[in-house]
């Protein structure tokens, strides 16, 4: 798995947040005699702000069996049959990220990291996990997709079928995996997993470990958005529940920050001038997050 991104302490980010907009707006003078906020007050009041928050992963916490595969009409893997008989049970939860940034602000990543437990030699274990790296392209095609579990759990996304001529140039790991949604005949059909963002990059891990990430770099990320997650993951046979923490953040694009406080730049203490100098090395400093953990329990298989 490869190292995944480092949270920042939020607490500290959100204090560093008010003493910037505390320090810009008192060189600016916005706040004196009940004046309106200027230019660099308002950029940091829209990031002050920004909310990100979780949904309720128990909304679509769904358990995978045999039975529920084979009467979807999917042949389930000799290796996935063996694992559901013997040895775990499987289950697909989706988890959203709300990102509802203040006008004018403007981000450049988005960061979501899901940690399962208990630890220990029966902690979960993720099996698969949406999007990944691989789907970027796919994404690229705009409009809504469609999400489906194939008999070896392995994904299939439904689109358009005026975007089918598009999977022609892509990996034949990827081509096997998009089909036309109106025709998809898999288990666990999602509807609704749309990504129209612009030139966004993602990178993501987790498959086989109890936790997995998603980090998604959009340079002008400024609309409020949902973003979800999927993932599949098993737990040894009889566990009636697990723990999971989530974390998300959003980094701001700091050259929309630094320009709208260039001119009271110098007038900054030292501390935050050296920060700002910092750049983009800098927008994990401020960024704005969010921490959930929950108990879930594991529904019984139909």
């Amino acid at each position: 798995m490869p190292d995944k991104p480092t949270a920042p302490d939020f607490q500290e980010s959100a204090a560093l947040i008010d003493e910037l907009f505390t320090d810009v707006t008192k060189w600016e003078g916005s706040l004196a005699g009940g004046q309106k906020l200027k230019v660099g007050g308002t950029a940091l009041d829209s990031l002050k702000e920004t909310k990100v928050q979780f949904g309720n992963p128990k909304d679509n916490l769904i358990a995978i069996t045999e039975a529920a595969l084979h009467n979807s009409g999917l042949a389930v893997t000799s290796i996935r049959k063996q694992q559901m008989e013997i040895d775990f049970d499987f289950y697909y939860l989706t988890l959203t990220v709300d990102m509802r940034p203040k006008p004018g602000a403007v981000f450049k990543s988005l960061t979501c990291e899901l940690n399962f437990g208990p630890k220990g030699p029966d902690e979960p274990i993720v099996q698969a996990i949406f999007p990944s790296s691989k789907w970027h392209d796919v994404m690229q095609f705009g409009g809504g997709m469609s999400l489906a579990l194939d008999g070896n759990l392995d994904w299939q996304v439904g689109v358009d079928a005026s975007q089918i001529a598009n999977v022609t140039g892509l990996p034949a790991d990827v081509k096997a995996g998009v089909v036309n949604k109106n025709e998809m005949k898999s288990f666990i059909v999602m509807p609704d997993f749309s990504y129209n963002l612009g030139r966004f990059d993602i990178a993501a891990s987790g498959e086989g470990n109890s936790e997995c990430y998603w980090h998604i770099e959009d340079p002008d990320l400024q609309k409020s958005v949902s973003f979800k997650f999927g993932v599949v993951f098993k737990v040894p046979k009889g566990t009636e529940s697990i723990t999971l923490t989530g974390l998300a953040w959003a980094e701001p694009n700091m050259s929309w920050l630094t320009a709208n406080i260039k001119n009271v730049f110098r007038d900054l203490s030292e501390k935050l001038q050296n920060i700002l100098r910092k750049r983009d090395d800098a927008s994990k400093e401020l960024a704005k997050g969010a921490a959930e953990e929950w108990v879930l329990k594991l529904p019984k298989a139909a």
